[in-house]
C-alpha cells in the first residue's frame, strides 16, 4: 500500500513491534500498561479504526502511544499517595 508521506523503516518496523507486543500482550512492560485503564484495550480500539497496514497507519498508531504515555504520567504526577506504617 501506497502513502503519500514517506517513513524510515527502522521506525516503522520498531513502531509495529511495540503494537503488535501490546496488542498480543506478548510483553510486560511498567505499570503504564496497567494503570486505570487497559493500555490494550485503548490500542486495540485504535487498531480498529485507524488500521495497522500502512507506515502512515502505523505512524498514527505510534502517535497515539505516545500521546497515552504522556497523559498517564502526567496524571501520575497529580496523583499524591502518602503510604504510612503502621
Amino acid at each position: 500500500m501506497e502513502t503519500s508521506k514517506s517513513f524510515n523503516q527502522e521506525y516503522i518496523e520498531k513502531a509495529r513491534i511495540l503494537i503488535r507486543e501490546i496488542l498480543e500482550d506478548t510483553k510486560e512492560y511498567d505499570d503504564w500498561t496497567q494503570i486505570c485503564f487497559s493500555m490494550q484495550n485503548a490500542v486495540q480500539a485504535a487498531a480498529n479504526i485507524w488500521g495497522t497496514s500502512s507506515d502512515e497507519q502505523i505512524d498514527k498508531m505510534k502517535a497515539f502511544i505516545t500521546e497515552m504515555v504522556f497523559a498517564e504520567l502526567s496524571n501520575l504526577r497529580q496523583f499524591d499517595i502518602v503510604f504510612k506504617r503502621k
